[in-house]
Formats: C-alpha cells, structure tokens, sequence
C-alpha cells in the first residue's frame, strides 16, 4: 500500500521533514466504528503525547542522535494523528524525520513498529478504560496484563513454538565485549532464532 508523502521546507540547520500518510496492516486492518472513535478521542488525552514521543523514537531509528532531548527539539513541529477510514484508520504525520523513508515510501519495518506502538499504547489503553489489571500491583495480575498484550499483539500463536531470545544489557562495553554480543547474535540467527533488545548502543545493538 502506499504512503502519500510530502516534503517540507526547512532551513539548512534543520533535519529533512516529510508529511506522510500510511495505512496499517494485519491486527488494526479492520476496526469497529466505536473502536475507530475510541481511538481518535485518544488524541486529546495524556497518553496521546506517549505515543507522539514513542513514534517519533521509532521514526529516529538509525539516526547517530540517540538524546531524547536533543530529537524532540529537533522534532518540536512532529504530528501524528490517528483519521477515520471506511473500516479502520491511517496514521496522518507532518514533518517526520525524513530519513524513515526511501524514495518517498517509508521504511516497511519502521511503518510495522509505528502500529505496534498504536495497538500497544494507545489501543490498549482506550479499550480497557480503569481495567483493574492496569491498575493492579500483584505479580499475577501484571503478569496476566502481559500475556493479554502479548496476545493481542499475535505474539502467542497455539502449536508454534516459539524461538525468542531476549538480549539485554549495558550501553557502555568495550570493543572486545560488544564483538562477543556480534558473534553471539549472529549464531543465534543461524539457528532460526528471533532476537528482542531495547534497541540500545552496545550489548542490545551487537546481537542484532
């Protein structure tokens, strides 16, 4: 599917700007009207600017610039909002980094993160309003929260094992440390397995 995108007009010292729309696909293709409506309505809610800082992380990606500061700043004039469709919603965004796309289309794994962080932030959040599991402090509650996440985002699959590895760890590692995370996540890949990191500098960025 493709993305309409347009460019801004900015100064030299500013990072290239594109406006963009871009459609979702699998888990948020097909939506209720009430589903649609609740997610707009998250627009004028706290957790709307969460998931405004949360894309523009993700649209950074690749970038050299890694303080979250300095990326807004840069950024200040980012928007993102959710539009109606006929059966579910686009994402309408104005002056995103640039560097997300190639040749006016956005970077496929790129566009699959921005939905993850729409189902995940503010989906979640605007279907289950005062969800006592959200709100809940026990270990089995918060562990039920999450495997209901993990299910909704089509993570958990009956009968498919699944081969995930979890790579975490500092940011800060010596050349002959971050080259051991390389070789590491490198034998992991031969053997069909799907790395996860907090996308971080250093033991998170070796592996993959």
């Amino acid at each position: 599917m493709s993305e309409k995108t347009v460019e801004t007009h900015t100064a030299e010292t500013m990072p290239a700007k594109l406006d963009a729309s871009i459609w979702p696909e699998r888990s948020l293709e097909i939506l209720s009207p009430l589903e649609v409506q609740q997610l707009m309505a998250a627009h004028d809610t706290p957790v709307y600017q969460t998931f405004r800082r949360c894309a523009l992380a993700v649209l950074n990606t690749g970038s050299e610039i890694d303080d979250p500061r300095e990326i807004l700043r840069m950024y200040h004039d980012f928007d993102i909002q959710v539009d109606q469709q006929s059966r579910g919603v686009k994402l309408v965004m104005k002056n995103a980094p640039a560097s997300a796309f190639v040749d006016g289309q956005i970077i496929k794994g790129i566009k699959h993160h921005l939905f993850s962080v729409l189902r995940d932030i503010i989906y979640v959040e605007a279907l289950l309003p005062n969800n006592p599991l959200i709100q809940a402090k026990q270990e089995r509650q918060n562990t039920d929260l999450v495997f209901r996440l993990l299910r909704n985002a089509n993570v958990l699959q009956a009968g498919n094992m699944q081969k995930l590895v979890v790579c975490w760890g500092g940011h800060s590692i010596g050349r002959a440390e971050y080259e051991y995370t390389k070789d590491v996540g490198y034998s992991m890949g031969l053997r069909g397995c799907s790395v996860i990191t907090g996308c971080g500098p250093g033991a998170m960025k070796g592996p993959m």
